[in-house]
């Protein structure tokens, strides 16, 4: 019998003033914004460690490993994200745990406080039954994929950060022959709303 290699990777930024949850920031302030962050991101990477799944955390800027490690600990793998859009940078990382052994991979963000490690688990599940995994955001985008092979077609020409990420890239995997699971849709952080709801317990 195989054994089944799993990887869960986590897409993080540096927790620098002024360069994460900028459109937080124009509401709500700079200081706000990197408190925010620095909630919602430790919060996923406690998710990530209950899943019991190896987490990797790709960052940026590439500058960034010692502050990560400082910030995240040192019980993680760190990798620096690589140049080029999203689709480039989370292809690339995707890659480079296939070509480490891993049969099954995990992606997401650090902005969906509703993540949960049973999610992950279902995420993995599902791989069963699909190419690939998608975890539908209410803002039309995605908080996680999982594959268990890389599908380059799935990052190239998506318009990232839109209303219509998820559903792109729903048609690049069918104009690819790719079979697709859906998880429960969640709500990301985005904007001051998002987390106005997270607060309330909407979200």
């Amino acid at each position: 019998m195989s054994i089944v290699s799993d990887s869960l990777i986590v897409f993080a930024r540096a927790p620098r003033l002024g360069s994460v949850k900028t459109r937080l920031a124009r509401r709500l302030g700079d200081d706000a914004a990197l408190a925010i962050y620095r909630e919602v991101t430790e919060r996923t990477l406690r998710v990530a460690r209950g899943s019991g799944i190896p987490v990797h955390v790709a960052f940026t800027p590439g500058d960034a490993a010692d502050e990560m490690r400082s910030w995240l600990g040192d019980d993680l793998a760190y990798e620096a994200q690589t140049d080029g859009d999203l689709g480039t940078r989370m292809a690339r990382s995707i890659s480079a745990r296939f070509a480490t052994g891993a049969n099954r991979v995990v992606i997401v963000g650090t902005d969906c406080p509703a993540l949960s490690p049973a999610i992950l688990r279902a995420a993995l599940d599902a791989l069963a039954r699909a190419d690939v995994v998608f975890g539908p955001a209410t803002d039309g985008g995605y908080y996680l994929m999982a594959q268990r092979a890389l599908h380059p077609s799935l990052f190239v020409g998506v318009p990232w950060s839109s209303a219509r990420t998820l559903g792109v890239s729903l048609a690049r995997a069918q104009s690819a022959g790719l079979s697709v699971a859906l998880l429960d849709e969640l709500r990301d952080i985005d904007t001051a709303e998002d987390w106005q709801a997270y607060l309330d317990g909407s979200a």
